[in-house]
């Protein structure tokens, strides 16, 4: 995976981080290289990934609280009603649950709950480097990339957005619709060629794209007709 990242020939992978998380998650991320990494403040999820997948991270002492404070199904909530596919992840050691007085028993009960009530995927994690690589196996086995075509447009393209300000405002035009980061929206002008092909396309040809399911573009006529 590290090759692939660090490899400046792909197109890069928008990674959005939530101002509140630690910088040592960023740095594992900006050390794989090939990505774009933005730090805002998240309304819901921790990570965001080219608008395709949300990622809420907990400590096991985060987890705890904010199961007392009623934050963790309020969280959940919000997760599962987004467009976006979500999961959570829980980082840390089993022995930690002890140190925040919560028996295996109750614990269990609420990541089953999470899990069946919630529907809501439950990924375990022992550190922060094993987070990131769960978060980008995620997101690639999601978004149905093969691991040598991660990034399989070319950076060329990205470079031209940068010096053609047409060509950088019809990515951010497309980036507006739900479930299209810059990525998705590069594929569409690669294979479209303007906006207007694109907008005017057969639903049979936009599901042609790579990384195009049916939901996606129901989201892109749907806005179009409204």
């Amino acid at each position: 995976m590290s090759n692939l990242l660090k490899s400046s020939y792909y197109f890069p992978l928008q990674v959005t981080i939530d101002d509140r998380e630690p910088d040592s998650l960023e740095k594992e991320f900006r050390d794989l290289g090939n990505m774009i990494i933005r730090r805002k403040r998240l309304a819901v999820e921790d990570y965001l990934f080219d608008n395709d997948f949300l990622v809420e991270r907990k400590s096991i002492p985060d987890f705890c609280l904010s199961i007392k404070d009623g934050r963790l199904f309020k969280q959940a909530g919000k997760l599962i009603n987004s467009r976006i596919p979500a999961c959570l992840i829980l980082e840390g050691k089993n022995r930690e649950f002890k140190k925040a007085d919560f028996s295996s028993k109750a614990i269990q009960g609420i990541l089953l709950s999470m899990s069946l009530a919630f529907r809501l995927p439950i990924l375990r994690t022992k550190d922060t480097h094993e987070s990131v690589q769960v978060m980008l196996q995620s997101f690639k086995q999601l978004t149905r990339d093969k691991l040598e075509g991660q990034r399989f447009y070319p950076r060329s393209f990205f470079s031209r957005a940068k010096k053609d300000p047409l060509l950088a405002q019809k990515i951010h035009i497309l980036e507006g619709f739900p479930g299209i980061g810059a990525d998705k929206a590069a594929r569409l002008l690669m294979k479209f060629g303007n906006l207007e092909s694109v907008f005017t396309a057969h639903p049979d040809d936009l599901l042609n794209v790579p990384g195009f399911g049916k939901e996606t573009v129901d989201g892109i006529f749907e806005i179009l007709k409204k």
